[in-house]
């Protein structure tokens, strides 16, 4: 994409180019990419301050998936022709042909599914892994040993529809999910117990007072944390993906017992993705691709996840042209 001065999203900036093929550092792999996806954070960026600071063309993308295909001097963890995948979202660059990334972020691939698949997880799932089992590393809320309610608002978006997934992977006894009408057998389907549908109810008043342990916030509605701590069992937890979705000052003082969180992607690193892989391999994490787009229509892959209220991930996948030495973004 090319610089928007007025940090405006203009698909018409958004396009497939050709670049040279990133040079390899002493401990990074070089991965032809195969499959990656669209996330908010994507074409949200571009209407930030961070874009101006990009040198452009800027290469998009933080999911990939796909093979290495070169390694550096350093890079001993890895070997040509190894199916990887993992999150670059520090440096992006996922919807090139080819990218090169640090050794230290990347795991092998599950193998019981495709690399397309594979390509639309890491983010999200990272994400989703983070919030149950990281929000407290010392002591951390998942693996739940003993029954657990967790909530999950926004289940069949992106990070929720990870979220129904690992939050039964980890031992939760009963999940609650809210969602569009549309939505609702999808979100039983990735294993939601309870799927309310928010054109039809208040997921605040359905949930008993005081009722469930964890509420895992996806949409990040402002006041969303305040409703949370209603429904929310004493020493339960609250964590959500947007800072303005955290509960007032008054409602975290009135129940000081419940512990809250901003999240983001929390780890990239190896062993991570490889408890994501266990969880895949064992069929109880799976990706669902609501579209799939290659580069060549990159503008109209953001313009699909941009426009809300798709089911699972918006999927990228190579254009399949591309010229000796370069790489297609």
């Amino acid at each position: 994409m090319k610089r928007s001065w007025d940090m405006k999203l203009h698909l018409e900036d958004i396009k497939e180019v050709q670049v040279d093929t990133p040079k390899l550092e002493h401990d990074q792999v070089l991965v032809q990419v195969h499959g990656s996806s669209v996330n908010p954070v994507d074409w949200k960026l571009v209407e930030s301050p961070y874009s101006l600071r990009w040198s452009y063309p800027h290469v998009l993308g933080r999911d990939f998936a796909g093979t290495v295909v070169a390694t550096g001097s350093g890079a001993t963890n890895f070997k040509v022709g190894d199916r990887v995948w993992g999150d670059n979202s520090k440096n992006e660059g996922s919807f090139g042909e080819y990218l090169a990334v640090d050794q230290s972020i990347v795991g092998m691939a599950p193998s019981k599914i495709s690399l397309a698949e594979a390509g639309v997880l890491p983010l999200v799932a990272l994400t989703s892994l983070g919030a149950f089992a990281g929000i407290h590393p010392k002591y951390p809320a998942a693996p739940w040993k003993t029954g657990k309610t967790v909530v999950v608002l926004g289940g069949s978006g992106g990070t929720g529809h990870t979220g129904i997934q690992l939050a039964k992977a980890l031992g939760a006894s009963m999940v609650i999910s809210t969602c569009g009408t549309s939505h609702v057998d999808f979100c039983k389907s990735l294993g939601a117990d309870q799927v309310i549908d928010y054109h039809k109810a208040d997921w605040h008043t359905v949930i008993p007072a005081r009722s469930v342990d964890f509420v895992y916030d996806t949409v990040g509605i402002k006041g969303t944390g305040d409703l949370a701590y209603d429904v929310l069992k004493d020493g339960g937890d609250f964590v959500t993906l947007l800072g303005q979705a955290a509960p007032s000052q008054a409602t975290t003082f009135k129940r000081p017992s419940i512990k809250h969180e901003v999240t983001f992607t929390p780890a990239f690193h190896t062993s991570y993705l490889d408890a994501l892989k266990d969880f895949v391999d064992a069929g109880k994490l799976r990706g669902h691709i609501d579209k799939s787009f290659p580069i060549v229509q990159i503008a109209d892959a953001i313009k699909a996840e941009a426009g809300g209220h798709t089911t699972g991930k918006i999927s990228v996948v190579p254009s399949g042209a591309a010229s000796p030495g370069t790489t297609v973004v």
